[in-house]
């Protein structure tokens, strides 16, 4: 490096750290076009696109920075950081290799190799690692804590609360580690040790939100609804959402008689679909009631039971007396299972709609008519238990009935044996046409019946009061509840549930049973 350069450099970082980035980077541009692969000039901007939070090209920056092999740690695991940032994780496991190669053993490249592994679905290298990292630290609850999720993710449950139990036996005071522990033996149905390691998190520290918000699902989930709708207000404080509207002007009881209340919508379409239902108890009240709802949902609501105006999210929200997230209404209501349940279809498909999808219906062939959906959106925390791959629904493609995939978007496991359906006339793909949820109520109103996992298509058949058959992990979605194969939100549903954890044979069998029963009883 001359001396010129280390002065510019020099003079960038001042301007750097004084917040004139504009300064900074027109300085390392000169740099950079007098010598392409400076590395100091290169790294210093990475640092100035990481601060405007564009990572994909503080990433690539980074990366040339550290090409050579002489490259120093320190600019190694910068370089590593910024490509996980930028969603870089195979480049970002290279360069923490090369880390540890000068750093065997580092912590920080150990977890990071096995945090972008685990975004690569590479679960079991991911493990090494941290398997590495717990022989090499095994005094650390953190580390075992980590381990434990992951164990977790790959299935392998009873190491998952051994993880657990050793990172509490390190530290008795990790609520963080109760309330995953809580959580792991909710989902093998361990309800009453799930709801003691709850409680004590709430021992330790009585505002961890994480523990009140799981509790209340739990307690949702055995349909103790009382305590569950109470408890679940504590989610707008475990850091994962906010609708940014003050809590003081949140309704909680008070008279409507003339007020406007503002309802907004929150998480899922689907949530949206099952609890636009009691916009209506509102209206009952006295209330001017304004909805806001994904974009995706305003048209297919636009009218919905009690609504004064349906607005989209992307819309600015009305002036209002009281606001309220829409999967509060049953606790502001004071709502019992007996309320939950609408008297009939609460949402109604365009008639206009329906003309469109004549073909699909096949006019004139008295077969069943089934839609199926076997996969949700992969963005979905549960989506690796609540979606199965097409391959295990096979069987049911066999009956007698004419099948329509709902699924509007294929995952690349799926679909040569889509096309291998189609091809062979047993399978419908309407998936290219579903481009608004208004144009799937129009194809789903026409149908005999839905067969779908977990999904907001499931909701969709059950608010047009359509029969629905839902496929259910081992432990469900709290909206599920246990032990039963009804449900109190939709009439005509019918709940198949996995009896083996993680096993969706059973569930396909009871399926395949069913449809054919049905379909000797036409």
């Amino acid at each position: 490096m001359t001396d010129a350069f280390v002065a510019q450099i020099a003079q960038a970082q001042q301007h750097f750290t004084a917040g004139r980035i504009d300064a900074a980077e027109q300085i390392l541009q000169s740099i950079l076009q007098a010598s392409p692969d400076h590395a100091g000039a290169l790294e210093a901007m990475s640092f100035v696109w990481a601060s405007r939070s564009d990572y994909v090209r503080a990433a690539e920056f980074a990366w040339r920075a550290a090409l050579p092999t002489a490259t120093p740690a320190e600019q190694l695991q910068h370089a590593a950081r910024i490509c996980q940032l930028a969603r870089r994780h195979a480049d970002a496991v290279t360069l923490y290799d090369r880390l540890l190669a000068l750093v065997p053993d580092h912590a920080t490249s150990l977890h990071g190799a096995a945090m972008s592994l685990v975004q690569m679905e590479e679960g079991d290298a991911a493990l090494a690692y941290l398997t590495r990292l717990a022989r090499r630290y095994p005094n650390s609850p953190e580390v075992h804590y980590n381990r434990g999720t992951l164990l977790g993710q790959l299935g392998r449950y009873d190491e998952e609360l051994d993880a657990y139990r050793r990172a509490i036996g390190l530290k008795p005071d990790f609520v963080a580690v109760h309330v995953n522990l809580g959580v792991a033996l909710r989902d093998l149905r361990r309800f009453d040790d799930a709801l003691r390691q709850f409680k004590k998190a709430l021992s330790i520290d009585t505002n961890d939100a994480g523990a009140r918000t799981n509790r209340a699902q739990t307690n949702l989930l055995l349909g103790e609804f009382e305590h569950g709708w109470r408890e679940y207000e504590w989610r707008w404080r475990d850091g994962t959402m906010s609708h940014g509207f003050p809590e003081a002007t949140q309704w909680k009881g008070q008279p409507l008689a003339g007020k406007t209340v503002f309802v907004h919508s929150e998480q899922g379409f689907g949530d949206t679909l099952q609890f636009v239902r009691f916009v209506e108890r509102l209206h009952a009240r006295g209330a001017n009631v304004i909805v806001r709802v994904q974009d995706e949902l305003v048209e297919l609501l636009q009218g919905v039971a009690g609504a004064a105006g349906v607005i989209g999210e992307s819309s600015p929200a009305p002036e209002f007396d009281y606001h309220l997230p829409m999967l509060s209404l049953p606790h502001a209501l004071a709502l019992r299972e007996a309320d939950f349940a609408p008297s009939g279809a609460y949402l109604r498909a365009d008639d206009a709609a329906r003309a469109a999808w004549s073909d699909v219906i096949g006019e004139g062939d008295d077969r069943l008519r089934v839609g199926v959906v076997w996969s949700g959106s992969t963005v979905h925390l549960n989506d690796r238990r609540r979606s199965m791959p097409l391959a295990q629904l096979l069987p049911l493609f066999d009956a007698d009935a004419r099948f329509v995939s709902l699924q509007k978007d294929l995952r690349p496991r799926d679909r040569a044996i889509a096309d291998e359906l189609v091809q062979r006339g047993r399978l419908i793909d309407a998936g290219a046409r579903l481009t608004t949820f208004s144009a799937t109520a129009a194809l789903v109103a026409q149908l005999d019946l839905v067969i779908a996992v977990d999904t907001a298509v499931a909701h969709l058949a059950g608010a047009l009061g359509k029969p629905v058959w839902i496929a259910l992990p081992f432990t469900p979605d709290w909206r599920w509840q246990m032990d039963r194969d009804d449900s109190p939100w939709y009439a005509d549903a019918r709940l198949f549930r996995q009896t083996r954890r993680d096993e969706w044979s059973d569930v396909v069998t009871a399926l395949r049973t069913a449809i054919d029963a049905r379909i000797a009883a036409r």
